[in-house]
């Protein structure tokens, strides 16, 4: 029998000083989650908003009471193993990679206990992915590639306008169409080549005029580009770009059944947001 998925009231508590009283501010399947855990959550996932934060935890509920559903368990040495490959990636041994977490102030126990947590998730979603893995085709993948043409342009150079000045404020009124006295600025090209591929797909992205995020200087002065124009503008042929096509069509996949399943997983849950503390 379905369970009601139940919202009482919207999240509605505040951050008042660090020395508040702990409550429960929700509950999935009678499993509860205080307001230290939602402030704590913020900062881990860094972000402002509280109920993001509640989301976030809800779902780990969620998760966690599937884990315990399917009796999915991790044995002591898959979390050895684990750390071996951490540690060899660090150029280190496994001993050496302790000692440096315990430099760090990292309660090693703790760490073995989360990373064990992590490898259930790991196990949990690679079942959830393998029913996406079967929508992958080349048929599929050809016409992802096919549908989403702006994914898979190219170019070779980027035109932009670079604005500098020593306060944020100046460089807010860049962005606003004011460009004050003291504001230096010149035009730059710059090539495909020295960019990321986070970089390169996001200035690919920006209409012309558009302005990049305000970027803090090490020297001090604040800076800002205004992509102008690119050039050599082209979309990459299937055989060359197939396997980022493959790749970004597989995430997309997983990405989308993960999201029903948490769905699925909400509708079937009591989850009770409790009204805030006066």
């Amino acid at each position: 029998m379905k369970k009601k998925l139940i919202f009482l009231l919207m999240l509605g508590f505040s951050v008042a000083n660090a020395g508040m009283v702990n409550w429960v501010v929700a509950k999935v399947n009678n499993e509860p989650i205080t307001n230290f855990e939602v402030f704590d959550t913020m900062k881990k996932i860094k972000t402002s908003n509280q109920d993001t934060a509640l989301q976030f935890l809800i779902n780990e509920k969620l998760q966690a009471s599937e884990i315990k559903k399917r009796d999915i368990r991790v044995a002591p040495y898959e979390v050895t193993n684990a750390i071996e490959e951490i540690a060899k990636k660090d150029g280190k041994t496994p001993e050496e990679f302790k000692n440096t977490l315990i430099k760090q102030g990292v309660n090693f126990d703790e760490f073995r206990s989360n990373l064990a947590k992590d490898i259930q998730t790991q196990k949990l979603l690679g079942g959830i992915f393998a029913k996406a893995d079967k929508k992958i085709t080349p048929e599929s993948v050809k016409q992802f590639y096919e549908n989403n043409p702006m994914l898979f342009m190219s170019f070779e150079s980027v035109n932009a306008t670079r604005f500098a000045a020593k306060t944020k404020k100046e460089i807010e009124n860049v962005i606003r169409g004011k460009v004050g006295a003291s504001v230096y600025s010149h035009k730059i090209t710059i090539p495909k080549s020295s960019l990321n591929e986070q970089t390169a797909f996001a200035f690919l992205n920006m209409k012309n005029g558009e302005f990049t995020p305000i970027m803090d200087h090490p020297q001090g002065f604040y800076e800002v580009l205004r992509i102008d124009s690119k050039n050599g503008v082209k979309k990459v042929d299937f055989e060359t770009a197939k396997d980022q096509v493959f790749e970004m069509f597989a995430k997309n996949e997983r990405r989308k059944t993960v999201d029903d399943y948490f769905e699925k997983l909400r509708a079937n849950a009591i989850i009770e947001v409790l009204p805030p503390r006066k």
